[in-house]
């Protein structure tokens, strides 16, 4: 077989390749695995080494074990996609990868750079450019971990001092002017590089730019000075010293460029022209202070740079580059600019100017952008009385004056495009920096920076620095608390951060306390001079009528987030028309847009919405109680319509709901109807506990009470297919009482019912059965022969469950007359399949097999998918039972791809488990071990305490067939709490025979006797014989390794006996 061509890159992100196609390597610790090797490629990687980079610290006791899993994957993942099964060669105590040196770039890196040494310098300039031009960003970019972390740090000097080496030869050809921008720009992202100042100043001064090259030195030297409190080297000094006093030394190796090696430099500015370099009155530096708190922003702050880079010699069209950051207010758009600003001074000598332009000052109109110009050119050193009256004419003289230089403008608190654009330089050269609330998509030509609140990492160290020194230990945990309270918005940061700063006597605890009230929390983030509500009040009052209405009617809404229908609904208006305003409230930033077509508040200004629909006047007041109800119509219109394409039994409902006045989404089949579910997830869970106050006048009381009853009934399906039984054991509680209040006892039931299963599902076995019992009589009293039949087969499940095989049968046969009875071949085909598990249980595989045989072909006709994935699981669980380890793997396979198709996640669990087991079975124990790990993730993420004890059991038994048993002691342990916790004697039953025989192994047979002969007691219990005959087998073991071989005789005649029963094979004599 022919394999594609195999690259791999450390040199950015981590990448791999074949035959030209990117492939993934897997998860997170295959991926660290990969790196780890390539960093040694072609050598033997030590498992200790490993074990470091995937655990930094000396790891667990299983880490060799885990280590061999994470290989395993890693060559099914590559050999899957054309790499060769031996790319990855296990050595003692190691793994070794075998690469040729163009396969991978670190090694073409390496190769490129030693090469360049002692060759003459354009050969090692065109050496060196080839080894810079393998990288694609910082090594290991999207690899965490301290080890990784620390090569990837050795990695990223290596390319700098290869850069550097690059430049100092390209500087000495006398490329100056070519190079000029390049190490400036080098120098922004290392600006305390003595070594590199000194090329960007030698450049700039060869290139006839003298001012710019003194401002390199003043800026390092202040940057050496503010950030580690030291003063420039002799070398800096001294050439500083040279460059002012015109040194001609200096110049005399400048010769002219012989261009570009291989077009790989990027070509350089052009001297200044006379008139660019002429000085002019007026211009002089207008930047505001830089803050000493500017925290983070480094992924801003580098886009910003890579931006800025550009401006000297214009965009890629030849325009002026223009930078434009959106972001609501108080997020610290404004800092940003300015701090940005001051990095790149030394790029444009010709003047930095800022203006605010009053967008959203409180008390102060926008800056007219006549105005503007008239400021502009008096800074520029035009008279007032020279200054035109006209417009067009002020704005071409401002252009005039402006081209050919090299100048900043920084035009802040911007009100809009049209304010903007006549303030804008026509020719490259110049730079322009906006910021606004506002995105100005207008400005087609501009990069567009959105700013979001700070990362929680960064929001805790702005909120320690303004604090003050000492004022806020760094492991105060109440530093995450007071960052989340203020939004992880910058200006609540400060203001907090002041008050904390100037009263010594506020705990920090005192102020997490006065702001978890939510609904005086925005009047407490205020002081002297600032104040969000004030921040908050400028933007709302800046948007049309009809948005200020919608914004009134959003601090009503429940949920998290919102899309176009729900806003419709709430505004009584069209789906176009909601999706213009929700747009328009994007584009001020007081909505912000996380995934497409979904919209939410910024915690702070969701609060500011709240606040002023709850202070609206009572017109407004009643306008927004009927809004309200608009909403809960929409939302149980189209939660019935998706649930019609989930639930698998009749519901019984109390009150039908009207269809909505407003259009709703499309739901045509079960995909779409999960889709919008999940989507609204948060909104439905926050619906249903909002439910009983809408609409909250006393006539309205059964409307209410139908309406938390309609909820639970379209929601069940839902919530239970999720694993959201939390949150659907108490809507399904408030459901019942609702329907009792209402004097309704079939909604009653049905209420019972729902939340029965949900108990089921948490492992609440007996809960789950009082339920049942509390439905049925109901549905009898009331004749509901349907509700009967369920109530029964639930009931049945549960005995099943419990151990109580004989009247689970007696129950599932109930349920299944009634079904056929009523013509309901789906339930019946769900009562027969229970009844099947039943009889397995009870030792009539046979019996069962050729029911589940028969529920199959019912579900298949009926095209019932879920049905068929269960049946299919089922039909594969007995035949795995009965050592028919291939069909089974089968069968399962194929029920586990109709799960996932449908999105459950609760049958994807129990799945996975059952192929962990049939590959335990078969010998494949890393696949186990996955299989298991992935069941038991799910497990835990939905809840599930019976699949996740089974998981942790059935990861048990693999540790301890691979001699792991300490690991297995620990599993078994943790499985057998759970088990007595939700009361499965079953899954104890089965737990103590292989705790036993762990037990065994590690202690010896006298001990593990007794939990043997606890296993066989629950087994008798319970009634099964499988769990019976494995008990009475190990009993039998350790007895004869005991010599009483009297009792291993007996329990073998017993276990025959069951053996017989069951139709399996005899146990063997223990000699």
């Amino acid at each position: 077989m022919g394999f594609g061509r195999l690259e791999f890159g450390v040199l950015g992100p981590l990448q791999a390749r074949i035959g030209g196609r990117e492939v993934p390597v897997g998860g997170p610790r295959q991926a660290k695995l990969l790196a780890a090797l390539l960093l040694g490629a072609n050598q033997v990687v030590r498992m200790e080494r490993l074990i470091e980079v995937m655990w930094d610290a000396d790891g667990p006791a299983t880490a060799v074990r885990q280590i061999q899993d994470v290989v395993s994957g890693l060559r099914r993942n590559l050999s899957g996609c054309g790499a060769p099964p031996t790319l990855i060669s296990t050595h003692r105590g190691g793994y070794r990868i075998e690469l040729a040196a163009e396969q991978l770039d670190l090694t073409v890196f390496e190769r490129e750079r030693e090469q360049a040494r002692g060759r003459p310098a354009p050969a090692a300039v065109a050496r060196l450019r080839r080894a810079l031009a393998c990288w694609r960003g910082s090594a290991l970019a999207d690899l965490p971990g301290q080890a990784l972390e620390a090569d990837a740090a050795r990695l990223d000097l290596a390319r700098t001092s290869a850069h550097k080496e690059c430049l100092e030869l390209e500087l000495g050809l006398g490329r100056h002017r070519e190079v000029a921008e390049e190490v400036t720009a080098l120098l922004l992202r290392h600006p305390h590089d003595e070594q590199l100042a000194e090329h960007a100043m030698l450049a700039l001064y060869r290139s006839g730019c003298q001012g710019q090259a003194l401002q390199v030195y003043r800026t390092t030297r202040s940057r050496l000075a503010d950030d580690l409190g030291v003063d420039p080297m002799p070398p800096l000094r001294e050439l500083q010293r040279r460059i002012l006093n015109a040194d001609p030394a200096l110049a005399a190796s400048a010769g002219p460029s012989p261009g570009p090696p291989g077009g790989l430099t990027p070509s350089g500015p052009t001297a200044p022209t006379a008139r660019g370099t002429r000085q002019r009155p007026g211009i002089r530096c207008q930047l505001p202070v830089d803050t000493r708190l500017f925290t983070g922003r480094t992924g801003e702050l580098d886009a910003l740079l890579r931006a800025i880079e550009e401006a000297p010699r214009g965009s890629s069209a030849g325009m002026v580059v223009i930078s434009a950051i959106d972001g609501m207010g108080g997020v610290g758009k404004s800092a940003l600019a300015v701090h940005a600003a001051h990095r790149v001074r030394p790029m444009f000598p010709d003047g930095q100017f800022f203006l605010d332009l009053h967008g959203h000052t409180p008390g102060t109109p926008p800056l007219p952008a006549a105005d503007a110009l008239a400021w502009l050119l008096r800074s520029l050193g035009v008279p007032a009385q020279q200054i035109p009256q006209d417009l067009g004419e002020r704005a071409a003289l401002y252009r005039d004056r402006i081209a050919d230089t090299r100048t900043l403008i920084v035009l802040d608190n911007a009100a809009g495009t049209a304010q903007v654009r006549p303030l804008l330089p026509a020719t490259p050269g110049c730079l322009v920096l906006i910021t606004s609330r506002k995105r100005l998509t207008g400005l087609d030509d501009a990069h567009l920076l959105p700013l979001d609140v700070l990362p929680q990492a960064e929001a805790v160290a702005l909120l320690r620095e303004a604090a003050g020194p000492g004022r806020i230990p760094a492991d105060h945990p109440g530093c995450a608390e007071l960052a989340a309270h203020c939004g992880r918005l910058p200006l609540a940061i400060r203001i907090a951060a002041a008050r904390l700063r100037h009263d010594r006597t506020l705990r920090l605890d005192q102020l997490n306390e006065e702001l978890r009230d939510g609904q005086q929390r925005l009047s407490r983030i205020s002081d002297e001079e600032r104040s969000l509500a004030a921040v908050f009040e400028t933007s709302f009052s800046a948007l049309p009528p009809a948005e200020q209405e919608l914004f009134r009617l959003l601090g009503r809404f429940p949920g998290p987030d919102f899309d176009a229908y729900a806003a419709a609904a709430l505004a009584g208006t069209d789906h176009r028309t909601a999706e213009r305003l929700l747009e328009s409230l994007l584009d001020h930033s007081l909505l912000s847009q996380h995934t497409p077509e979904r919209y939410r508040f910024h915690d702070l200004v969701g609060l500011y919405a709240s606040d002023l629909a709850e202070s609206a006047p009572d017109d407004l007041a009643m306008r927004h109680e009927e809004a309200l109800e608009r909403l809960f119509g929409y939302y149980l219109h189209t939660v019935r319509l998706a649930d019609g394409h989930l639930a698998r039994r009749p519901r019984p409902d109390a009150a039908p709901a009207a269809a909505p006045s407003t259009v709703a989404p499309r739901l045509p089949d079960r995909t779409a109807a999960l889709a919008w579910l999940r989507g609204e997830r948060g909104n439905l869970l926050a619906l249903s506990a909002a439910a009983p106050a809408v609409a909250s006048t006393a006539r309205s009381g059964p409307a209410r009470l139908a309406r938390t009853v309609s909820l639970g009934s379209a929601l069940a399906a839902f919530l239970l297919l999720e694993g959201l039984w939390t949150e659907a054991a108490d809507l399904h509680r408030r459901a019942a009482q609702a329907a009792r209040e209402l004097g309704d006892p079939l909604a009653e039931a049905g209420a019972l019912c729902d939340l029965g299963r949900v108990q089921h599902a948490t492992g609440d076995y007996q809960a789950s059965a009082e339920l049942y019992e509390q439905a049925l009589p109901r549905y009898q009293h009331l004749g509901d022969h349907r509700g009967e039949a369920a109530g029964l087969h639930e009931l049945g499940r549960i005995r099943v469950l419990t151990g109580d095989y004989l009247a689970a049968a007696e129950l599932h046969e109930r349920a299944v007359a009634i079904f056929r009875t009523l013509g309901d071949r789906p339930a019946e085909a769900r009562a027969l399949c229970d009844l099947g598990r039943a009889r397995h249980s009870t030792g009539d595989s046979p019996a069962a097999i050729a029911l589940m045989e028969r529920v199959l072909t019912i579900h298949q006709e009926l095209g019932d998918r879920r049905g068929e994935a269960g049946a299919l699981h089922d039909l594969g669980y007995v035949l795995h039972e009965t050592g028919h380890y291939p069909a089974a793997i089968g069968l399962h396979e194929r029920a586990l791809g109709i799960y996932r198709e449908l999105g459950s996640r609760q049958g994807e669990a129990t799945v996975l488990w059952s192929l962990a087991r049939a590959r335990h079975e078969t010998g494949d124990h890393p696949a186990a071990v996955g299989l298991y790990e992935d069941a038991l993730a799910i497990c835990r993420r939905i809840g599930s305490r019976q699949s996740e004890a089974d998981s942790l059991h059935g990861l048990g038994r693999v540790r301890h067939a691979d001699q792991d048993l300490s690991a297995a002691d620990q599993l078994y342990r943790r499985a057998l709490a759970i088990y007595r916790q939700i009361g499965s004697r079953p899954g104890e039953a089965t737990l103590l025979a292989d705790l036993a025989a762990l037990v065994a192994d590690t202690d010896g047979p006298a001990r593990a006797l007794d939990l043997y002969r606890q296993a066989l007691a629950l087994a008798q219990q319970i009634h099964s014989p499988r769990d019976e005959t494995r008990a009475l087998e190990g009993l039998a073991h350790c007895a004869t390794l005991l010599g009483d071989h009297t009792t291993a005789r007996t329990a073998l005649r017993q276990a025959a006996v069951l053996h017989q029963g069951l139709g399996t094979g005899a146990p063997s004599s223990p000699g």
